[in-house]
Protein backbone atom coordinates (compact mmCIF):
# COMPACT_ATOMS: atom_id res chain seq x y z
CA UNK A 1 0.00 0.00 0.00
CA UNK A 2 1.21 3.51 -0.79
CA UNK A 3 1.15 4.66 3.47
CA UNK A 4 1.65 1.37 4.28
CA UNK A 5 -1.11 -0.57 6.94
CA UNK A 6 -3.43 1.84 8.72
CA UNK A 7 -3.63 1.72 12.46
CA UNK A 8 -6.77 0.68 13.75
CA UNK A 9 -8.63 3.87 14.88
CA UNK A 10 -6.76 5.45 11.91
CA UNK A 11 -10.40 5.78 10.30
CA UNK A 12 -13.82 6.15 11.96
CA UNK A 13 -17.07 4.18 10.35
CA UNK A 14 -19.66 5.99 9.83
CA UNK A 15 -23.36 5.24 10.30
CA UNK A 16 -24.96 5.94 6.49
CA UNK A 17 -28.11 6.51 8.31
CA UNK A 18 -27.05 9.12 10.14
CA UNK A 19 -25.69 10.51 6.88
CA UNK A 20 -28.75 10.41 4.97
CA UNK A 21 -30.03 12.49 8.39
CA UNK A 22 -28.15 15.12 8.14
CA UNK A 23 -27.99 15.66 4.88
CA UNK A 24 -32.23 16.02 4.65
CA UNK A 25 -32.31 18.06 8.12
CA UNK A 26 -31.24 21.34 6.73
CA UNK A 27 -29.76 23.34 9.82
CA UNK A 28 -30.93 26.33 7.71
CA UNK A 29 -34.54 25.12 7.52
CA UNK A 30 -37.21 26.98 9.75
CA UNK A 31 -39.15 23.59 9.89
CA UNK A 32 -35.98 22.13 11.47
CA UNK A 33 -35.51 24.83 14.12
CA UNK A 34 -38.66 24.70 15.83
CA UNK A 35 -38.46 22.76 19.57
CA UNK A 36 -39.75 19.18 19.84
CA UNK A 37 -41.62 17.86 22.30
CA UNK A 38 -39.45 15.07 22.67
CA UNK A 39 -35.97 15.55 20.43
CA UNK A 40 -35.03 12.10 20.94
CA UNK A 41 -38.06 10.61 19.80
CA UNK A 42 -38.26 12.36 17.17
CA UNK A 43 -34.47 12.14 16.19
CA UNK A 44 -35.48 8.21 16.52
CA UNK A 45 -38.16 8.57 14.01
CA UNK A 46 -36.16 10.35 11.32
CA UNK A 47 -33.27 7.63 11.67
CA UNK A 48 -36.03 4.74 11.36
CA UNK A 49 -37.49 6.56 8.00
CA UNK A 50 -34.09 7.00 7.09
CA UNK A 51 -33.18 2.83 6.88
CA UNK A 52 -36.39 2.62 5.17
CA UNK A 53 -35.65 4.92 2.86
CA UNK A 54 -31.95 3.09 2.89
CA UNK A 55 -33.18 -0.35 2.59
CA UNK A 56 -35.72 -0.02 -0.01
CA UNK A 57 -38.61 0.28 1.46
CA UNK A 58 -41.94 2.06 1.33
CA UNK A 59 -43.06 4.19 4.49
CA UNK A 60 -46.33 3.25 5.64
CA UNK A 61 -49.13 5.03 4.00
CA UNK A 62 -50.12 6.69 7.46
CA UNK A 63 -46.75 7.50 7.91
CA UNK A 64 -45.78 9.58 4.40
CA UNK A 65 -45.68 13.54 4.53
CA UNK A 66 -48.57 15.15 2.82
CA UNK A 67 -46.55 17.54 0.58
CA UNK A 68 -49.39 20.43 0.27
CA UNK A 69 -49.78 20.08 3.87
CA UNK A 70 -46.18 20.65 4.80
CA UNK A 71 -45.48 23.43 2.36
CA UNK A 72 -49.20 25.15 4.09
CA UNK A 73 -46.98 24.68 7.45
CA UNK A 74 -43.73 26.17 6.69
CA UNK A 75 -43.32 30.59 7.74
CA UNK A 76 -43.73 32.62 5.16
CA UNK A 77 -40.76 34.78 4.31
CA UNK A 78 -40.20 37.53 1.49
CA UNK A 79 -39.48 36.82 -1.87
CA UNK A 80 -35.48 37.00 -2.11
CA UNK A 81 -36.12 38.00 -6.14
CA UNK A 82 -39.25 40.04 -6.40
CA UNK A 83 -40.01 40.83 -9.83
CA UNK A 84 -37.85 43.53 -11.21
CA UNK A 85 -39.31 47.06 -12.60
CA UNK A 86 -37.15 47.38 -15.27
CA UNK A 87 -37.16 51.53 -16.08
CA UNK A 88 -36.03 51.32 -19.82
CA UNK A 89 -38.94 49.14 -21.45
CA UNK A 90 -41.34 51.64 -21.86
CA UNK A 91 -45.08 51.05 -21.92
CA UNK A 92 -46.97 51.39 -25.68
CA UNK A 93 -48.80 54.49 -23.86
CA UNK A 94 -45.35 55.72 -22.83
CA UNK A 95 -43.97 55.04 -26.36
CA UNK A 96 -46.57 57.01 -28.07
CA UNK A 97 -46.26 60.10 -25.60
CA UNK A 98 -42.96 60.47 -26.92
CA UNK A 99 -43.73 60.49 -31.12
CA UNK A 100 -44.31 63.21 -32.87
CA UNK A 101 -47.51 63.43 -34.94
CA UNK A 102 -46.14 62.59 -38.06
CA UNK A 103 -44.55 59.34 -36.73
CA UNK A 104 -47.86 58.54 -35.34
CA UNK A 105 -49.29 58.70 -39.14
CA UNK A 106 -46.36 56.62 -40.32
CA UNK A 107 -47.04 54.20 -37.50
CA UNK A 108 -50.57 53.95 -39.24
CA UNK A 109 -50.00 53.59 -42.22
CA UNK A 110 -47.02 50.76 -41.54
CA UNK A 111 -49.76 48.49 -39.33
CA UNK A 112 -52.11 48.97 -42.50
CA UNK A 113 -49.40 48.08 -44.88
CA UNK A 114 -48.35 45.01 -42.85
CA UNK A 115 -52.29 44.09 -43.37
CA UNK A 116 -51.70 44.42 -47.01
CA UNK A 117 -53.72 47.65 -47.17
CA UNK A 118 -52.86 51.21 -48.51
CA UNK A 119 -54.08 54.19 -46.94
CA UNK A 120 -55.74 56.99 -48.74
CA UNK A 121 -55.34 60.34 -48.55
CA UNK A 122 -58.72 62.51 -48.79
CA UNK A 123 -60.37 60.33 -45.84
CA UNK A 124 -57.51 61.07 -43.96
CA UNK A 125 -58.01 65.22 -44.57
CA UNK A 126 -61.34 64.63 -43.42
CA UNK A 127 -60.51 63.21 -40.16
CA UNK A 128 -58.11 65.79 -38.99
CA UNK A 129 -57.23 69.57 -39.76
CA UNK A 130 -54.39 68.96 -38.83
CA UNK A 131 -53.58 66.28 -41.65
CA UNK A 132 -51.23 68.55 -44.00
CA UNK A 133 -49.00 69.55 -41.27
CA UNK A 134 -48.67 66.04 -39.67
CA UNK A 135 -48.02 64.47 -43.67
CA UNK A 136 -45.39 67.53 -44.19
CA UNK A 137 -43.92 66.36 -40.93
CA UNK A 138 -44.14 62.57 -41.70
CA UNK A 139 -42.39 63.24 -45.18
CA UNK A 140 -39.81 65.38 -43.52
CA UNK A 141 -38.38 62.56 -40.76
CA UNK A 142 -35.39 60.34 -41.46
CA UNK A 143 -37.34 57.70 -39.11
CA UNK A 144 -40.40 58.03 -41.81
CA UNK A 145 -38.47 57.18 -45.05
CA UNK A 146 -40.07 53.67 -45.42
CA UNK A 147 -43.42 55.58 -46.30
CA UNK A 148 -44.07 55.91 -49.80
CA UNK A 149 -46.86 57.18 -51.91
CA UNK A 150 -48.87 55.95 -55.13
CA UNK A 151 -50.62 58.17 -57.60
CA UNK A 152 -54.15 56.80 -58.86
CA UNK A 153 -56.86 58.96 -60.30
CA UNK A 154 -59.06 59.38 -57.40
CA UNK A 155 -56.43 59.83 -54.72
CA UNK A 156 -52.95 59.39 -53.73
CA UNK A 157 -51.94 56.35 -51.41
CA UNK A 158 -49.74 55.89 -48.37
CA UNK A 159 -48.34 52.60 -47.87
CA UNK A 160 -44.70 51.51 -46.49
CA UNK A 161 -42.04 49.76 -48.64
CA UNK A 162 -40.56 47.83 -45.24
CA UNK A 163 -44.24 46.11 -45.23
CA UNK A 164 -45.88 46.19 -48.48
CA UNK A 165 -43.74 45.70 -52.50
CA UNK A 166 -43.98 48.72 -54.44
CA UNK A 167 -45.66 46.73 -57.30
CA UNK A 168 -48.02 45.47 -55.00
CA UNK A 169 -49.14 48.67 -53.61
CA UNK A 170 -49.09 50.05 -57.20
CA UNK A 171 -51.92 47.04 -57.80
CA UNK A 172 -53.64 47.96 -54.24
CA UNK A 173 -54.43 51.52 -55.68
CA UNK A 174 -55.86 50.33 -58.94
CA UNK A 175 -57.88 47.86 -57.36
CA UNK A 176 -59.13 50.44 -55.00
CA UNK A 177 -60.22 52.97 -57.21
CA UNK A 178 -62.43 50.25 -59.19
CA UNK A 179 -60.72 50.99 -62.90
CA UNK A 180 -60.53 47.44 -64.41
CA UNK A 181 -59.97 48.63 -67.67
CA UNK A 182 -57.11 50.32 -66.38
CA UNK A 183 -55.40 47.61 -64.32
CA UNK A 184 -55.72 44.71 -66.73
CA UNK A 185 -53.75 47.16 -68.80
CA UNK A 186 -51.49 48.08 -66.24
CA UNK A 187 -50.78 44.65 -65.40
CA UNK A 188 -50.77 43.01 -68.75
CA UNK A 189 -47.86 45.26 -69.84
CA UNK A 190 -46.43 44.32 -66.68
CA UNK A 191 -46.04 40.65 -66.50
CA UNK A 192 -44.88 40.74 -70.67
CA UNK A 193 -42.28 43.21 -69.46
CA UNK A 194 -41.38 41.77 -66.17
CA UNK A 195 -41.25 37.79 -66.56
CA UNK A 196 -41.79 37.99 -69.40
CA UNK A 197 -45.44 36.39 -70.14
CA UNK A 198 -48.49 37.35 -71.71
CA UNK A 199 -51.39 37.04 -68.96
CA UNK A 200 -54.52 35.14 -69.63
CA UNK A 201 -57.94 36.52 -68.91
CA UNK A 202 -58.47 34.03 -66.15
CA UNK A 203 -55.94 35.79 -64.27
CA UNK A 204 -58.25 38.30 -62.77
CA UNK A 205 -60.24 36.09 -61.57
CA UNK A 206 -57.60 35.13 -58.98
CA UNK A 207 -56.84 37.22 -55.37
CA UNK A 208 -56.35 40.49 -55.27
CA UNK A 209 -58.34 41.21 -58.22
CA UNK A 210 -61.58 38.75 -57.95
CA UNK A 211 -63.65 40.01 -60.79
CA UNK A 212 -66.11 38.14 -62.13
CA UNK A 213 -65.94 37.12 -65.73
CA UNK A 214 -68.36 39.80 -67.02
CA UNK A 215 -66.23 42.66 -65.53
CA UNK A 216 -63.63 41.80 -67.21
CA UNK A 217 -65.05 41.48 -70.66
CA UNK A 218 -66.63 44.36 -69.99
CA UNK A 219 -63.06 45.69 -68.38
CA UNK A 220 -61.50 44.33 -72.41
CA UNK A 221 -64.04 46.35 -74.47
CA UNK A 222 -63.28 49.04 -72.71
CA UNK A 223 -59.61 48.54 -73.37
CA UNK A 224 -60.02 48.12 -77.03
CA UNK A 225 -62.21 51.22 -77.54
CA UNK A 226 -59.77 53.72 -75.40
CA UNK A 227 -56.73 55.09 -78.00
CA UNK A 228 -54.54 54.98 -75.16
CA UNK A 229 -54.63 51.04 -74.51
CA UNK A 230 -54.64 50.34 -78.07
CA UNK A 231 -51.39 48.38 -77.97
CA UNK A 232 -52.69 45.34 -76.00
CA UNK A 233 -53.92 42.19 -78.08
CA UNK A 234 -55.17 38.70 -77.65
CA UNK A 235 -54.11 35.48 -78.74
CA UNK A 236 -56.43 32.11 -77.83
CA UNK A 237 -54.55 28.83 -77.41
CA UNK A 238 -55.05 25.23 -79.00
CA UNK A 239 -57.73 24.27 -75.85
CA UNK A 240 -59.63 28.42 -76.17
CA UNK A 241 -58.16 30.12 -73.73
CA UNK A 242 -57.75 33.67 -74.20
CA UNK A 243 -54.09 35.43 -73.59
CA UNK A 244 -53.53 39.35 -73.46
CA UNK A 245 -49.75 40.85 -74.59
CA UNK A 246 -48.96 44.19 -75.18
CA UNK A 247 -47.71 44.59 -78.47
CA UNK A 248 -45.27 47.42 -78.55
CA UNK A 249 -43.48 45.24 -75.60
CA UNK A 250 -44.02 41.63 -76.64
CA UNK A 251 -43.79 40.39 -80.21
CA UNK A 252 -47.30 38.07 -81.29
CA UNK A 253 -44.77 35.15 -81.90
CA UNK A 254 -43.30 35.04 -78.61
CA UNK A 255 -46.69 35.93 -76.75
CA UNK A 256 -48.12 32.90 -78.60
CA UNK A 257 -44.98 30.33 -77.64
CA UNK A 258 -45.40 31.40 -74.52
CA UNK A 259 -49.07 30.36 -74.34
CA UNK A 260 -48.83 27.39 -75.50
CA UNK A 261 -46.35 26.24 -73.62
CA UNK A 262 -47.83 27.75 -70.48
CA UNK A 263 -51.11 25.84 -71.60
CA UNK A 264 -49.16 22.86 -72.75
CA UNK A 265 -47.41 22.24 -68.96
CA UNK A 266 -50.62 23.05 -67.65
CA UNK A 267 -52.37 20.10 -69.30
CA UNK A 268 -49.33 18.02 -68.31
CA UNK A 269 -49.32 18.45 -64.88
Amino acid sequence: MLFGRRKPGFAKEVDKTEEVVDYFCDANDPAMNRQADNPKQEKAEIIAAADAVMNGEAAPAEEKVNLLDYMESLPEVNDPFPASEDPMIESPEEHKAQLKDGEILAEFVRERSANGLITAKKPLMKEDENMPAMLEEMFSLESCADIKEVKGNKDEYLYSDENMANNYAMIAMLVEEKDIARTMAHMIRFNAKTYPAPTPLYYFQKTPYNYTMPQIQNALRAIRSNPDTQDIKSYTTHNNIEYLYPEGIMSFKYARALAEDAETDEAGN
